[in-house]
């Protein structure tokens, strides 16, 4: 698109000289400097995100340190692809874009998509939906070029790679090396990676990949196969050789509790230069769901103090419990609010974990989807809840969830996925009524509410502009709505 085009052009001009002090020094006052510039030309809420990274960089807030740290250790190129793409592209350039359309089209358009380009993985994890079909279901390369062109016109950039094993995808490397403005979350077992291909992905600069791992040897071969963990270990080897960013992706399960609680697993990560971490609660999904691995409502709650400690220690760039840091997110990020997911079918489902669909990207167009009766009227709803620690609508909203699905007659999309509103309902039930005795505590009793209240309307559009269009700093991440 030519004005997305003209917009790159005179942000880039605008902030080049300061980019290649960055990449070069990566010094945290430069960085500072950047951030300031970016929030001059960016919309409400990419403004005040950051003005706030400005004013840490500035302060010298130890996370921003850590991005430095980071950055001057890295190969220039990924410390480049990191700034223009994910930092200029997607949040500053494709902030407003996004907000332009918006009003074109009337609805409310996404942050990133999730893509999950192939169900097919060399491992067979406990708990696992993806390792039911083989190689059976695969999104072409014309398909996924297709879908990412059509993200890229809507002002997005950044794209989460799932699966399935993305190594195993044949068209993962034509992606990256096509989609040079664009950047690559990737969410990989470790078992395949290479020196060759973590070469190319030094030279292209623009994805990073998130390594599962459930704890030490003993938890991650428990769930994922004998000789997994050491397949990692050398993955990290490789990644470190070749100057590359990478974290790491941690579901916290009932069992591996206890690890995650330590400071000894958490001082390994960061041994082995593991840059960044996503928490991902268990969930219940798949053809085996099964309540026995999801952690209990005092498990989750003992959690949260772990990872938000972590979050602001600045002992990584980020660290990100997503069902305990719903207050940084306004709530759950879902169904177009602010991603979608892609699946190997080509349905379009709200997250890798509601595995439901109704419409098809071979017959339907990702705007088209965006702005159906059953995308919008999840982001009417979204928060479900004005209390933010209770952001899922599988575990802690579940007749919300339960009543989307019966709507708008979604197509389980795995065999059991019907389970999360059938079998396993009372279960979920009675697991968000615990829950939410320790949601409300966090919330209520700790101050949390004051700091973070919830945003309500933001992401449908007619709400939005009623109660937004002449106040935009009243979408400020800091203001009260």
């Amino acid at each position: 698109m030519a004005v997305i085009d003209s917009m790159k052009n005179m942000m880039l001009r605008q902030s080049s000289k300061i980019v290649s002090n960055v990449v070069r020094k990566a010094d945290i006052d430069q960085l500072a400097t950047l951030f300031w510039t970016l929030s001059k030309l960016a919309k409400e809420p990419a403004k005040s995100g950051l003005r706030k990274l400005a004013e840490g960089a500035e302060n010298h807030d130890p996370m921003l340190m850590n991005w430095s740290e980071l950055f001057k250790k890295s190969e220039p190129k990924v410390v480049e692809k990191i700034i223009s793409n994910l930092i200029i592209n997607e949040f500053a350039i494709g902030e407003k874009v996004r907000q332009d359309l918006m009003h074109e089209h009337q609805t409310v358009l996404p942050k990133l998509g999730v893509i999950s380009p192939t169900y097919a993985c060399n491992l067979r994890c406990v708990g696992c939906y993806a390792a039911l079909y083989g190689h059976k279901y695969m999104l072409s390369k014309e398909e996924i070029f297709d879908v990412i062109k059509q993200f890229n016109d809507l002002g997005i950039y950044f794209f989460i790679i799932t699966g399935g094993e993305p190594f195993v995808y044949p068209y993962l490397f034509d992606v990256l090396e096509h989609f040079k403005d664009s950047y690559f979350l990737i969410y990989t077992n470790g078992t395949l990676v290479t020196e060759e291909n973590a070469k190319k992905m030094a030279e292209l600069g623009n994805s990073t990949l998130a390594i599962s791992i459930e704890g030490f040897e003993e938890m991650t071969d428990w769930r994922r196969g004998k000789g997994v963990f050491d397949k990692i270990k050398n993955a990290w080897e490789i990644l470190t050789k070749y100057k590359l960013i990478y974290g790491a992706s941690v579901t916290a399960t009932r069992k591996n509790h206890d690890v995650i609680m330590s400071d000894e697993f958490w001082d390994f990560l960061r041994e082995n230069n593991v840059s960044y971490t996503w928490v991902f609660q268990f969930m219940p999904v798949g053809a085996d769901a099964s309540m026995d691995l999801v952690p209990t409502p005092e498990q989750r709650y003992e959690r949260f103090y772990k990872t938000e400690e972590l979050r602001l220690s600045g002992k990584f760039a980020f660290v990100a419990d997503f069902w305990n840091h719903g207050f940084l997110t306004n709530g759950c990020l879902a169904s177009g609010a602010k991603y979608l997911h892609v699946n190997a079918k080509g349905y379009v489902e709200p997250c890798v974990f509601q595995q439901f669909a109704v419409d098809n990207i071979r017959e339907k167009s990702i705007l088209e989807i965006l702005k159906s009766p059953f995308f919008e009227a999840y982001k009417r709803t979204i928060p479900y809840s004005d209390n933010l620690f209770r952001p899922c609508p599988i575990i802690d909203n579940p007749k919300v969830f339960r009543a989307m699905i019966k709507k708008y007659n979604a197509i389980p999309q795995h065999p059991g996925s019907e389970r999360t509103i059938n079998e396993l309902a009372p279960e979920l039930d009675q697991l968000a009524d615990e829950w939410k005795k320790y949601a409300d505590k966090l919330w209520y009793e700790e101050g949390y509410s004051e700091r973070y209240p919830s945003k309500r309307g933001v992401y449908n559009y007619e709400t939005r502009m009623r109660r937004y269009a002449e106040n935009e700093e009243k979408l400020a991440i800091d203001k009260r709505a």
